[in-house]
């Protein structure tokens, strides 16, 4: 179990944790006791569903005001949970139950009504998950270039194309799923659409092959000619000509990426500590200057480490304070993934590929290492996106400064 400096909210954490039914040391085991057999298999054994609650799991992105819990829903308290379900393992923490990436643009665009209809489904004692499409092939970063398309018709709206790399998107009950009315609009003319697994001509095409995060399941996800019912397109109903469906897109990512980055901080931590004691049993006679190269190693792993969680509880206080977290998301996405490659190479460099092979969690976390830079934006896009807004509030500044 990792130990932070914010001791008061993790005792808060815990304690409601706890109260719920959910404690956060059964918790963990739980992911731990399973992760081997998940990362061999891609899938969640169903002995883990009997050692942990549920309907908790399945509630744990449910808005307080449709079932979920007030205490668990600040992101500052998500960011803290996170890094300790990534310590105990990341691949299984981003395969639980619950709405995940789909509560962002539910609350941004659905009705009072729709909300309402798909938050219940997770109140369950099975797992239900949600799930969230917008990442095409051969679009490269470009969301708003999709390519899946939306045409109405007399019983709703017919989509088509296909989706990629959509995590737990076999597991998911349904999908809000982005297509454009119009390509000629651009972004403007973006839908969000939630839909059925059980739809017609909606298919899992295939689970990708993974080097690493297995228990996640990215899908690849058709839409041939599938039909929806009116109701399945978000709306609040006060949205104008300029409706921009893809800014509940981008809540999803500023919401999530300082989720993910401290689910990589959790799996960074638990390699630092799991590299301290191979260390400590395997080469207690090596030379000085072997010992002193793994402790310059570990020493620099711990600094990286506690500037990554510093980036992410940053973001995720800007955002409890309701304030712009773009620049601050994608920060702290790229310096996490980032040192995780750099972590890696140094547990490769420390202990070998013999050492890897002798050490599952520092195998699996080598693998998993690859994944991470990839997942909700490149590391190079995120660099560029923070580049980006950086030189949109200097020249921001610049204007405010002249007039």
């Amino acid at each position: 179990m990792i130990h932070l400096s914010t001791d008061l909210p993790m005792q808060a954490l815990r304690r409601r944790l706890s109260a719920i039914g959910m404690p956060l040391d059964e918790l963990t085991a739980a992911l731990q006791e399973h992760a081997a057999q998940a990362d061999r298999t891609g899938k969640i054994a169903p002995a883990f569903w009997e050692r942990v609650n549920v309907r908790g799991l399945n509630l744990n992105l449910v808005p307080p005001d449709h079932g979920g819990d007030p205490g668990l829903w600040p992101l500052m308290q998500r960011v803290l949970l996170m890094e300790q379900l990534g310590y105990a393992d990341p691949a299984l923490a981003l395969a639980m139950p619950g709405p995940g990436l789909a509560t962002p643009p539910l609350l941004a665009l659905a009705s009072e009504s729709q909300q309402r209809a798909l938050f219940a489904r997770f109140q369950k004692d099975h797992p239900v998950w949600g799930g969230f499409a917008i990442t095409e092939p051969d679009i490269g970063s470009d969301a708003t270039a999709l390519r899946t398309t939306a045409r109405p018709v007399r019983d709703g709206y017919l989509l088509n194309g296909t989706k990629c790399f959509i995590t737990n998107g076999a597991r998911a009950d349904f999908v809000v799923t982005f297509a454009t009315l119009d390509k000629g609009r651009g972004r403007f003319g973006v839908r969000a659409f939630a839909v059925d697994s059980t739809a017609p001509g909606f298919e899992v095409v295939r689970l990708e092959k993974m080097l690493g995060l297995r228990a996640s399941q990215l899908a690849v996800l058709s839409y041939s000619d599938c039909l929806v019912p009116h109701d399945s397109l978000l709306q609040r109903g006060d949205e104008g000509h300029m409706h921009d469906a893809f800014s509940g897109a981008q809540s999803s990512w500023d919401f999530f990426r300082p989720v993910l980055s401290a689910t990589i901080v959790g799996s960074c931590a638990r390699a630092r500590d799991e590299l301290a004691a191979y260390l400590a049993a395997h080469q207690p006679a090596a030379p000085g200057w072997r010992r002193t190269d793994t402790e310059d190693l570990l020493a620099a792993a711990g600094g990286k480490i506690a500037m990554a969680r510093l980036l992410c509880h940053k973001a995720a206080w800007r955002h409890e304070q309701g304030l712009s977290v773009s620049k601050d998301s994608s920060m702290a996405k790229a310096y996490a993934s980032r040192i995780a490659m750099e972590i890696a190479e140094a547990v490769l460099q420390a202990v070998g590929a013999p050492g890897l092979h002798e050490h599952p969690v520092l195998e699996r976390f080598y693998r998993n290492a690859k994944a991470y830079d990839i997942l909700e934006g490149t590391g190079d896009m995120q660099r560029l996106m923070v580049a980006r807004l950086q030189q949109r509030q200097a020249a921001a500044a610049d204007e405010t400064a002249v007039f």
